[in-house]
């Protein structure tokens, strides 16, 4: 019997003794809790080793799909054709300069985003208050521009260590052009860690404007639901939440997928839903808003996989 050769890939994983999964259904790496199947996710242990499965991908001509912690995407139903990765393990986080009431705070890809508001606000370092109770990775944030009550991720950013074309890269914010939900990246930078400037303030002051957030956050939003966070973009000077609920378009529901009753412009999986119902309950409020407001709402959901 003629025994199969291993790929390059396939060489490279056991080599390098990689953490890898194959034929994995993705909705159980999403908090949408929905997607089809990606042949390979794999978790590299280091940036090396990271940057040597980037070389080998491109190498082989095969395409990469990087995530966090599988907030704010939507996987379609019949999976991916790239091969993904896991920045997981990318979780170191630590004080590398404290003077004159300035923080500098590093932290890798891979670390929870509410983890460190959590640390950074116990510690009294302001700057991150209104990013309480957003999901996801740093890395996510970051690459996103999270936030939320006047905060945005970049308000506080120093430099950015990425990896652009196989290369090494600290790039400083200024050379980056972030705005409204982007961090100004390019599509195929990989982003590895951040320094950010964090000032120290009034604990109580601090942890009393964060606890003030919070509770408005789980008024307004499904907390504890299984959603992507915001599904469209805010138009300029209007919030989208409020032209989907002057639509009327709470509470509608295609298969298990429902705008959220509580806030419009989030979309829950009620029990098994698919991409697909996800993808056509977009369709029908985007064009009901557009039919009441003459407003195109844009995707802030990143929607990846085979048609």
């Amino acid at each position: 019997m003629k025994v199969k050769e291993m790929s390059l890939l396939e060489e490279f994983i056991a080599e390098f003794k990689l953490q890898t999964f194959r034929s994995v259904m993705l909705r159980d790496y999403t908090s949408l809790r929905i997607g089809g199947i990606a042949e390979y996710l794999i978790i590299p242990d280091d940036t090396l080793t990271l940057k040597n499965l980037i070389d080998l991908l491109r190498e082989e001509k095969r395409g990469y799909l990087l995530i966090g912690s599988g907030t704010n995407m939507l996987i379609k139903d019949s999976g991916v054709e790239e091969v993904v990765i896991s920045l997981k393990r990318f979780q170191k986080h630590q004080i590398v300069k404290d003077e004159d009431d300035v923080v500098c705070y590093f932290a890798q890809a891979g670390v929870s985003l509410q983890s460190l508001v959590r640390e950074t606000i116990d510690k009294g370092f302001t700057g991150m208050e209104g990013l309480v109770g957003i999901p996801g990775t740093i890395g996510g944030a970051l690459f996103g521009n999270a936030g939320a009550y006047g905060y945005e991720i970049m308000d506080i950013v120093d430099r950015v260590t990425i990896m652009r074309d196989g290369l090494l890269r600290i790039v400083k914010k200024e050379e980056l052009d972030y705005g409204y939900r982007t961090g100004g990246f390019a599509k195929e930078d990989i982003i590895l860690g951040v320094h950010l400037l964090l000032k120290r303030g009034d604990p109580v002051e601090i942890k009393g404007r964060t606890d003030g957030f919070l509770k408005e956050k789980k008024k307004t939003q499904p907390i504890g639901e299984r959603s992507a966070g915001c599904v469209f973009k805010n138009p300029e000077g209007v919030s989208a939440g409020k032209l989907i609920e002057e639509s009327q378009c709470k509470g509608l529901r295609v298969g298990d997928v429902e705008v959220s009753r509580i806030h419009g412009n989030f979309f829950v999986n009620k029990g098994n839903a698919t991409a697909a119902d996800f993808i056509k309950l977009m369709d029908i409020v985007s064009e009901r808003v557009f039919k009441d407001h003459g407003i195109i709402l844009e995707p802030e959901i990143r929607i990846y996989g085979r048609d």
